[in-house]
């Protein structure tokens, strides 16, 4: 628990860094961390803050303000149920303004998440049960997000709170159920220098 205290800490601190002033001044390749919330569920059911992971990612601009931007995250999170996962991901964001420093989020991706098995797995072959291991396996993820947030501009950085609630579909989950839900509620700040 140490390391959510210590991320808190820094996704606080990060925020006080910059001072009020109209936002506007978007810097591409900005620092961004994060902390989710995993649940194997359908979205808006079984919203869980038992499953805890972080992630660092950084994005860059595809229009002059800053509105439609390409997102990359490497996100890791725990989850005794599913077994742990780390997922790399990318996402094409549409981000409105609401507001003088507020905004919007809307995400729409592709990425690929190894996730472990959380206890031994067992194949049945030849008549007989055979262990498999825990290893896991890598799974096609098709994230999807909306979500808000607020901008502080400074001399120095410029920082951006905001949360999203995400919505992944699992692709070769397992032999019978070929595509699984999955959602992340995400907390985060990207720093821009």
């Amino acid at each position: 628990m140490r390391w959510l205290q210590t991320l808190l800490c820094l996704l606080i601190f990060g925020n006080t860094l910059a001072q009020s002033d109209p936002a506007g001044n978007y810097r591409d390749f900005p620092i961004m961390i994060t902390l989710q919330f995993n649940a194997l569920s359908m979205p808006f059911r079984d919203i869980t803050f038992g499953n805890p992971g972080i992630g660092l990612g950084t994005e860059f601009r595809l229009n002059g303000p800053g509105t439609a931007v390409q997102q990359f995250q490497l996100i890791w999170y725990k989850n005794r149920n599913t077994g742990n996962g780390i997922t790399l991901q990318t996402q094409s964001v549409w981000r409105p303004s609401m507001g003088n420093n507020g905004f919007g989020e809307v995400k729409l991706g592709l990425g690929y998440l190894i996730s472990r098995r959380p206890s031994k797995a067992f194949e049945f072959k030849d008549g007989v049960w055979m262990p498999r291991g825990r290893k896991g396996k890598g799974m096609l993820t098709i994230p999807v997000a909306v979500g808000a947030g607020w901008v502080q501009d400074g001399d120095r950085y410029s920082t951006a709170t905001f949360a999203d609630y995400q919505f992944m579909l699992l692709n070769n989950y397992s032999k019978s159920i070929p595509l699984v839900p999955a959602t992340f509620l995400q907390a985060g700040v990207r720093i821009h220098q």
